[in-house]
């Protein structure tokens, strides 16, 4: 949203004949493996103007690519807005000149179409992808890597970027920005209906220096998967291994994400089991549970006229890591006036229980454990 509207901001600047490329490129340029985050910026006149305001027809665009971003000059002249536009190419990338003639959306120019823009920045990617690709023949190991990994026909799409050109120096950075083919549909709605965007993992692998012996591997994820997946901290890959191959290396981040959805969609399964036998059990003492991802739950019990409240929570990685019970008096405080509690972690579990046994087990325990939380409450609480 906020690139959007800087973006409309420029279109102030911009001649009313060329507004339309740009909030096109703005609005639905799927440009490069990340898509979407176009930005334009720097609008200026090609000719001597007394309003400079609304009459701009060039500018500069910033595209993320391969880890980086390249910015490429876009120059329309305002006095023929019908003629297609031409481009100049980062400085680093002299040797990058796409023929014109396999240029068919610039070549065939629709000046009526507002997405004309978009079409010929796609297929200047798609001919920049194609050279950076070739630049990979100045180094045997990267282009074999590369030609490996294609190969396996799991990774498809992928966008390799030289932060300078050949040839390779101390400073050379090769980047392979890899998309994993992962399968993000299982994951609960209620996880990722707040964060809007596709749902996509992206691997950056970044060879540095001349034989490109040093590798730094780092995963993104958009925001949605992020939180699904319980956040940064949940989502750490393996350094890259010493004399790894990069197949194997992607192959094995592949897998470990997508195992970690599936403990995900999994834990959520075994969540909603879990709490539909604990109501089932004690219905008559709830309280209030999550409905929508079934992550805690909170019962009123008495047992030996003593009442207290008994909240569960249950992780997002549950079965494999167990729920937390934290008793709470109805009668007791705490210094501070806040109700007096205790958290319990320690008490039998096994991950292997069905929902109902696990319901009855927490049954036993609160059983035994109640007269201890009793005189806990008594001796560290204050009465209310």
């Amino acid at each position: 949203c906020d690139r959007i509207t800087m973006g409309t901001e420029i279109l102030n600047f911009l001649d009313p004949d060329l507004s339309c490329y740009v909030d096109s490129l703005l609005r639905d340029g799927d440009i490069g493996l990340l898509g979407g985050n176009v930005r334009v910026v720097e609008p200026k006149c090609g000719r001597i103007t007394q309003n400079p305001r609304h009459s701009c027809d060039r500018f500069k665009i910033t595209i993320p690519y391969g880890g980086n971003e390249l910015t490429w000059q876009v120059i329309f002249d305002s006095l023929h807005p019908t003629h297609p536009p031409d481009f100049i190419f980062d400085a680093h990338d002299k040797m990058f000149a796409p023929d014109l003639e396999e240029l068919k959306c610039l070549a065939s120019w629709d000046h009526e179409d507002s997405k004309s823009l978009v079409y010929v920045v796609q297929e200047l990617i798609a001919k920049y992808r194609q050279y950076q690709e070739h630049l990979l023949s100045s180094n045997m190991r990267l282009q074999f890597e590369y030609v490996t990994l294609v190969e396996t026909s799991n990774f498809t799409e992928i966008e390799v970027h030289h932060t300078q050109k050949v040839p390779y120096t101390r400073d050379t950075t090769v980047n392979f920005l890899i998309k994993l083919p992962i399968d993000f549909s299982d994951i609960p709605a209620y996880l990722i209906k707040d964060n809007p965007g596709n749902d996509i993992a992206i691997l950056l692998v970044s060879f540095q220096g001349i034989d490109g012996n040093k590798i730094l591997p780092q995963l993104y994820l958009s925001p949605r998967v992020e939180r699904a997946l319980g956040g940064t901290s949940s989502l750490r890959i393996p350094n890259y291994p010493n004399r790894g191959r990069l197949t194997d290396y992607v192959t094995h981040v592949q897998e470990l994400l997508q195992n970690l959805v599936e403990q995900v969609v999994k834990g959520y399964q075994k969540r909603k089991e879990f709490i539909a036998a604990l109501i089932s059990h004690y219905g008559s003492s709830v309280i209030e549970y999550d409905s929508e991802g079934f992550s805690k739950a909170s019962f009123l019990f008495e047992l030996q006229e003593f009442y207290f409240i008994l909240h569960i929570h249950i992780p997002s990685f549950f079965p494999r890591e167990q729920p937390e019970f934290v008793f709470q008096s109805v009668y007791h405080t705490t210094s501070s006036g806040q109700p007096y509690q205790t958290s319990v972690c320690n008490y039998p579990y096994s991950p292997r229980w069905s929902g109902n046994e696990m319901a009855e087990r927490a049954r036993v325990f609160m059983e035994q454990y109640v007269q201890d939380f009793k005189r806990l409450s008594v001796t560290n609480g204050r009465f209310s």
